[in-house]
Parts: structure tokens; sequence; C-alpha cells
């Protein structure tokens, strides 16, 4: 990107977006037409999120709204918000074609709030609907006819090189030990029964050593593939393209609609004859007690917004392809009174990251303790995933079941909610079966084995 768009002058406050558009903007339904490959279209350095059958691919940037205080900088957030409500657009869509606006700017946003993040408006964004309808939006690029669109996102994805064909090599390296990691739950659960606070969120990191670049297009369609319910993503970061297939909403807002789905609780969908966890989820008093705090928390947190606010008196099993997590649906319809604002997706995420489910309670005890415990940043993993549109409206996932990829290594992280009902190993076992999901992704028909031994095709 080069040049620096102004502020505009009616609103000083507005922030700096780096970037601009030189060409058209429009929004322009595809015709017929060759194919386009949604997975081959998402390489490197591109934006992709498939959810409930519609695929959206960014490529390239037009302009990035930085955030320099992060999510935890309200000023940001509001200048973040109205920068993107500028950006106009010709919209030659037919009317009902799609519930997405024009223009829409995506973020993975790292799980520490108050570090740098920065939404991105893609200079073409192309969009697959559920029924197969197929539309673009060109930000910054060339006045050319939908075909032409069609023609130039098909010549994209094509130059894309394939990987080899063949297993992955693989050799993982934890960050930490088997003992230490259950060391850290044990200082965990020491401080809970201390009454320091009541659930922490400890995560795990381990680098996966590859023998070859893996082909990006090929691991998204096999995690497509194992987690067809899940919200696949894939975003570059200053850490590597950071991907994943999510599990769990933490706030969509459609006009003054507003939606979440937490997770927390977690057992074996296949169990095995050492897992520790849990046979029966919902009769374990540990899971259903975590899982309560995570939607307490959000109950609070969105009740003095809400008109109407719908909660579940009990959890629903969500399952996965091989773990089985406590969710719970939660609904409601925002206030207009006139006297305040309808808050934004960006700003309902703000408010809820992090949940019980990725941060703990009290929230502020929690992350003290994480930041002592774990050692490390998270990055992006447990942080909000998603996009914003100009009114306000978009989606947000947690950034969990994911990786950061750079290169020929992958970095995996697992999270596992600690109470006063935790036990050491069986936090490990949950671990481990987390690193699995997302291995399972990147390194098919290999067997799984955190110690740090090489691991051996299957």
């Amino acid at each position: 990107m080069t040049g620096t768009a102004p502020t505009p002058a009616h609103d000083p406050g507005l922030p700096v977006m780096r970037g601009g558009s030189r060409g058209v903007r429009r929004r322009v339904q595809l015709p017929p037409g060759r194919t386009i490959d949604p997975f081959a279209l998402a390489a490197r350095g591109r934006i992709l999120m498939a959810d409930g059958g519609r695929f959206l691919v960014g490529v390239g940037a037009a302009v990035t709204i930085p955030l320099p205080g992060g999510l935890a900088d309200p000023v940001d957030v509001d200048r973040a918000v109205a920068a993107l409500a500028e950006l106009e657009c010709d919209d030659l869509l037919p009317t009902g074609t799609s519930s997405l606006r024009a223009i829409l700017a995506f973020g993975a946003f790292p799980f520490d709030r108050s570090a740098p993040a920065a939404l991105v408006v893609p200079a073409t964004l192309y969009c697959q609907e559920a029924d197969g309808t197929e539309w673009a939006t060109v930000v910054d690029g060339p006045d050319e006819t939908p075909a032409q669109v069609r023609e130039r996102l098909v010549a994209t994805a094509s130059a894309r090189p394939a990987g080899p064909p063949g297993p992955l090599g693989t050799r993982v390296v934890p960050r930490i030990d088997d003992a230490a990691f259950e060391g850290a739950v044990a200082s965990a659960i020491g401080a809970i029964h201390r009454r320091e606070l009541t659930k922490v969120v400890l995560a795990r990191q381990i680098d996966v050593t590859l023998d070859r670049v893996p082909d990006l297009a090929a691991l998204l369609r096999r995690w497509r593939s194992l987690e067809p319910s899940g919200a696949l993503f894939s975003l570059p970061t200053t850490e590597g393209q950071f991907l994943g297939a999510s599990p769990e909403l933490l706030v969509e807002r459609v006009g003054r609609q507003v939606h979440c789905r937490p997770l927390a609780g977690t057992t074996d969908r296949f169990p095995m004859a050492s897992s520790q966890l849990p046979a029966e989820l919902l009769e374990s008093a540990k899971d259903t007690e975590e899982h309560r705090l995570v939607v307490d928390a959000i109950r609070d947190a969105l009740a003095p917004l809400c008109e109407e606010l719908s909660v579940p008196d009990g959890p629903e099993l969500v399952h996965l392809h091989n773990l089985t997590h406590l969710g719970t649906k939660i609904d409601g319809r925002l206030q207009a009174d006139g006297r305040r604002a309808v808050p934004s997706a960006l700003h309902l995420a703000a408010l809820l990251h992090p949940t019980p489910a990725v941060g703990g309670v009290p929230r502020s005890a929690a992350l003290d303790l994480i930041a002592k415990l774990e050692g490390g940043p998270r990055g992006q993993y447990a942080g909000p995933v998603g996009y914003l549109d100009g009114d306000g409206d978009g989606r947000f996932v947690v950034g969990i079941r994911a990786m950061s990829l750079t290169g020929d290594t992958a970095t995996l992280t697992a999270g596992v909610g600690v109470v006063a009902g935790s036990n050491p190993e069986a936090e490990r076992d949950e671990a481990d079966l987390k690193f699995m999901a997302v291995f399972d992704a990147l390194a098919p028909g290999t067997l799984f084995d955190s110690s740090g031994r090489t691991c051996a095709t299957s």
C-alpha cells in the first residue's frame, strides 16, 4: 500500500486511514462463468471467512483502519467504526441478493485487549452466498465489467501453485513440557482455593515444524471438511497467517438483533480408555459450573444494552469432529431509545472480550494470573476474528481451534478452563484433544504426540 488517505475535514477526530482508493468503488453481481475456487483464491496474505455456507475472500488491502490502543481504547473503537462508515460505494447488487453490506472491514484482534490492532478493507472482496450467488466489491481497482471482475479473480486463484502431494513430515516442539503445564494448572487451582479468583483459562503452545511449506488451499479445504459447522477463517497478521475453524460465536449484530454462542466445558467425542474427561458432559459439575460462569458474564454485560434478552436455562451439546462442548445460544434486541447510539458489533466485541470462556472470573485477576503462568503473549489466539460494515453490523468469532502459520512452522495454542474442581492431568488431556482438532487439519494421517517426539504417519 502506498499513500495515506487524509482524515475527513468535517471530522478531525477520525483516525488516519493508511491506504486509499484511487479506482472505482462498486459492488456487482458476477455473471455465470468460469468457476472461482474460494480456497485457491485465499492464498497467504489474503483473507477468508466461511460460515453457514457463505464464503468471503479478500484480495489486497485498499484501506487499513488502525486501532493503536486495541479494543481497550474506546476512543479508537469509536473512531474505527466512524471511519468505516465514511467509506461510500456504488452498490449495483439487486435488492435482496445478500444480507451483507457492500464494504466490509476484517480483523483478527490479539487476545491482549490493549495490543495494537487494525481493520482491513480488501481491495477486492469476493462473496459466494449459500445459494451459489456470487458478487464482488471492488474498493480499489480498475473500472471493469462484472465479467472482467470474474476473469480477474479466476486468474488470481489459478496463479496459486499447488503443493506437492503426500503426507507432511512433522516434529512437535512444546513450549513447556507436560509437567510444567500441569504445575501451572495446579498453581491456578491453588489461587482459586485461596479465593483469589473463581476461574481462569490457561493456554499451552506448541510449535510444529513441517518438512515443507503446507498448501494453504488444501489445508483450508480439509479443515472445512473436518469442521463444517465451524467458522473457517484465514487472515494475515504480524505473526503470520492466522487460520482456524472456530466453533464459538463471540457476537453478531444484525440491525438491533444481537447473538452470542459461548462454549465452555469439554469432553472427548470418542472417549479413550486413558481420557480423564467426563463421559456425560451435561452431568459434570465441574464443566457445568465452568459454563455457567461464562453465560452469567455475557448476560450481565448485555442486559443493560438490551430491551429483550433470551438466555436458556441450561446448555446444549455442541459436537465437533473430535470434541463435544457445552454451548448456549443467547439472543437479544438492543435498545434504541434515542439517548445513545446502538452499539456496533465492534463495540460489543470490545465489551465482551475476553469472556470467561477464554479469560476468567473476575476478568482482571484472571488476566494477571494468565500473564504470570503462561510466560508469553497469546498473539491472536482467543481474540475476536471477524468483520464489520459501515452500518455497525458484523460478526466476530473467538479465535480458537487455530494456528499461526509462518513458512514451514505452525504454532498451535490450546486453552483449558480451570475451576475449583479441576484436575491437572485431565486439563492436560483436554489441551491435547484441542491440539489434535487442529493437527488433524494440518497433518492428516499423522499421529499427534505433544511430548515433542517426531510424529509418525499412521
